[in-house]
Order: structure tokens, then sequence, then C-alpha cells
């Protein structure tokens, strides 16, 4: 045999040997950016960007006394300046774009917009009007949760930002968790778009193939179980009776029609002739239980967001 050849097969055979007893480096994770991704080596300079060991401002041993949201919004949010993306505003400051999810203060969604299949972006951001309770301080319905013919609508919970989402970077879309805080249920990964990341838009109505509809509506459904439907069946639950499907099927997910952070559409009522959105009731509540100022994270005002499928009715 060639000696050359001889080399080059018996170096082959010690990478491959090293390979099998090192094994894979698990804690590598790629996943959005800056300092949500996990380093590789034995020298990482991430930790730093958040942390301070021994000076640590809370029991996170985080390097600012504040609270989780409030230190997610030190980058992400209005005055931030370590990302490119306001989750508070539902912007991109680079060029303004529209955040797929809205914001959790403002929104630029066209609530309004009238076209056949595109719900496009605003020039200027509209307060929210619903949105995903993130401060850990407040306690939100988690709408749905639990197995079906379970009692009541849905338990109080706590949410924050790590509830949902991964600081340390895992390589899930968005570093989403593939169990979110407080769910109970079982692991749903979904698959994270490769680079570069897509996360301004200028159509809320079109995913675009940045992630699979089937993955999300069953990531949302960690929390909202009851929600998710393959179906308008028959289900014996006594609030949840008959659900849209939801399943990812045919563009028929959660994130079709509802944003995931907040949403600034309006359901008035009243003297604006819209008489019957703002008196939709909170599951299981009945009569009382209605809320004008709450549009539901829905991407149009009023029920607009029906008509963008159902023209013909």
């Amino acid at each position: 045999m060639n000696r050359a050849v001889l080399l080059g097969v018996f170096a082959s055979v010690m990478v491959a040997m090293a390979a099998a007893l090192i094994g894979p480096d698990t804690r590598i994770a790629s996943a959005d950016g800056g300092p949500h991704v996990v380093e590789s080596g034995a020298t990482p300079d991430k930790c730093a960007g958040c942390h301070r060991v021994h000076s640590g401002q809370n029991e996170y041993l985080l390097k600012e006394a504040s609270t989780v949201q409030d230190f997610c919004f030190s980058c992400h949010g209005a005055g931030g300046s370590g990302s490119d993306l306001d989750v508070q505003d539902g912007q991109r400051r680079s060029n303004g774009g529209a955040l797929r999810g809205g914001g959790f203060d403002f929104a630029v969604i066209n609530t309004t917009d009238p076209s056949l299949d595109t719900i496009g972006v605003l020039g200027t951001a509209q307060a929210v009007t619903s949105w995903h309770t993130s401060d850990g301080a407040t306690a939100g319905t988690l709408w749905g949760n639990g197995a079906l013919g379970t009692a009541g609508a849905g338990p109080s919970y706590n949410l924050d930002c790590t509830s949902c989402h991964d600081p340390h970077g895992n390589g899930q879309f968005r570093v989403l968790r593939p169990i979110p805080t407080g769910s109970g249920a079982a692991a749903i990964n979904v698959t994270d778009q490769p680079n570069p990341k897509n996360y301004a838009v200028s159509n809320h109505l079109s995913m675009g193939g940045d992630v699979s509809l089937a993955q999300i509506s069953a990531w949302c459904a960690t929390c909202h179980t009851r929600y998710l439907a393959s179906s308008t069946a028959a289900t014996g639950d006594a609030i949840y009776a008959y659900r849209h499907r939801s399943d990812g099927n045919s563009n028929r997910a959660c994130i079709t029609c509802h944003a995931s952070h907040g949403a600034n559409s309006q359901m008035p009522g009243g003297a604006t002739g819209t008489t019957y959105s703002s008196t939709v009731e909170w599951p299981g509540g009945g009569s009382g239980t209605t809320d004008n100022n709450n549009s539901r994270l829905l991407k149009m005002d009023n029920r607009g967001i029906c008509i963008k499928c159902h023209w013909g009715y």
C-alpha cells in the first residue's frame, strides 16, 4: 500500500477512535445568537454578558438588580442596546421592521388590512391591547391547560421571559424551551431555521417557511393543551366543546391568527358599530366576564382574522 494512503487511513482510524471515546460535545447549541449561544471549548466568554460570580445583584447572579423581564429588556427593550430585536416595542431597531410576535407594550400590526392574504405593517407603533404576561409577578390564566374534561378554563400562573425562552441557548427556534416552565407537558422540539435568521416580517399572516406550523402549534399546546385540535369534532369538554382546527394543517396554526407577545388590535364595540366582538366572554366565564380592551392576541380588529380565510362568508 502507498505510504501516504497508509498514513491517511491510520489518521482516520485514530480520529474515529478519539471521537468514539470522547463523544459529541453536547454543550454546543446553535440558537439565535449573541449570549444565547453556548460556546464550545475551555474558555467561554459569554457567561460574563449576564452574570457576575461574586457580585451578582439577585439570586440568579445577574449583573443588574431587576426582575427577569427588566433584565431581558436591558437588551431587548425600548432603551436596550444589546440586541437589534426590541420585543418591548415589537420592532427591529436597524430598519424598523415588525417582529412576527408583536411586542409586549407596542406593536405595528396593520389590524385593519383589507387585503385577502396580507396583514401588513404600520408605520407608527400602537399600544397593545392584549399580551402574554412576562413580568413574573402578574398572575395570568393558562387558558385551556389540562386534559380534555378538566374542570375550569385553566389555572393561574406567573410567567416571565425565561418561562418560554432558554437564555443560555438550546438550538431550538427562538430558543424556545422544549418544556415551558410550569406547563407540565412532554417536550416539544421546534426546529430552528438556518442562518440568516428571519426576524422581521412584512406580512403577519404568512409564516414564510420560517418554522414548522405543526411544531409551533404543538409547542403552544404544552400550556394551552385543550386548544390544539386536528378536527372540529366534539370533545366532551364542558368549555372547549368544539374547536377550530389549529394543528398546523393548511396554515391553520396558533400563530396564524394570534401574535405570541402582544397585539394592537381593537374590539371596541359601542358607537363604532362593532356590537359583537366586544361582548365575547372569557372561556367558561359566563355573563359579566367580557373586556372591551382585550383582543385575545388576535392580529385583526374585531373578528377580521376570520375573513382572512373565510371570504365567502
